[in-house]
C-alpha cells in the first residue's frame, strides 16, 4: 500500500483523536520509528492493523471504519492532488473516469502503485453500475471514496454493493444511484 493512503489515515486520526492516539497505533502496528512517505510502499498489514485498531478505539465495525475513512481519504487526496480531481465536470464523469483517467494519472506519479480494477458504466441517467476487484477488497473504502465524490459534487448517491469478494465472488458489484441538486 503507498504511503499516501497511511498519510490520509494519520491526518483522519490525528484529526479526529490527537496525535497521542495516532503514536499509539504506530507503536502497536508498524516497526519502530515508522514514516510513512507518500510515494513509498508498505506492507499491506500495517493498514489493516491501524484500521482495525481505529475500528476497536471507535467502537465500529471495520467496513464502517473503511467507509469513513474512504470518504476521508477522497478530500484528503483531492486536495494533495487537485489536478486530477478538476479533470471532471461532474460526479458520474469522475466514476467512470477513475480506471482510464485517474488510475492513469496516479500510475505517472507513484511507482507500482497497485490499484484496484474498475469498470463502471452509465446504465442511465442517475445510475452507474461499478464493477471493482482488489487483492486487498477494500470494496467497503471505495464505497467511502464514491461518497466523498458525491459530497464533492452535491450530488446525493446510494449504494447497493449487489455483490462483494468477500462473499466468495470474483469481484464487487456496486450500484451508484445519484441524484444532482438540479433533479
Amino acid at each position: 500500500m503507498k504511503g499516501v493512503i497511511f498519510r490520509g489515515l494519520e491526518a483522519l486520526v490525528i484529526e479526529k483523536c490527537g496525535m497521542a492516539a495516532w503514536d499509539d497505533l504506530l507503536e502497536k502496528n508498524a516497526p519502530e520509528g515508522r514514516v510513512y512517505i507518500s510515494a513509498e510502499s508498505y506492507p499491506d498489514e500495517e493498514i489493516v492493523g491501524l484500521a482495525q485498531d481505529v475500528a476497536t478505539a471507535l467502537s465500529m465495525s471495520m467496513p464502517e471504519v473503511l467507509k469513513a475513512f474512504g470518504e476521508y481519504l477522497f478530500s484528503h487526496l483531492k486536495a494533495r492532488h487537485p489536478s486530477i480531481v478538476a479533470n471532471f465536470n461532474c460526479f458520474a464523469d469522475l466514476i467512470i473516469g477513475i480506471d482510464k483517467v485517474i488510475h492513469v494519472e496516479v500510475a505517472k506519479l507513484y511507482h507500482e502503485p497497485n490499484l484496484p480494477e474498475i469498470d463502471a458504466q452509465i446504465i442511465e441517467d442517475g445510475f452507474i453500475l461499478m464493477r471493482y476487484n482488489s487483492k486487498r477488497q477494500l470494496c467497503m473504502c471505495a464505497e467511502g471514496l464514491i461518497f466523498g465524490a458525491a459530497t464533492h459534487y452535491g450530488v446525493d448517491a446510494k449504494l447497493n454493493h449487489a455483490q462483494c469478494m468477500h462473499d466468495g465472488f470474483d469481484s464487487c458489484l456496486i450500484e451508484i444511484k445519484y441524484e444532482t441538486p438540479h433533479g
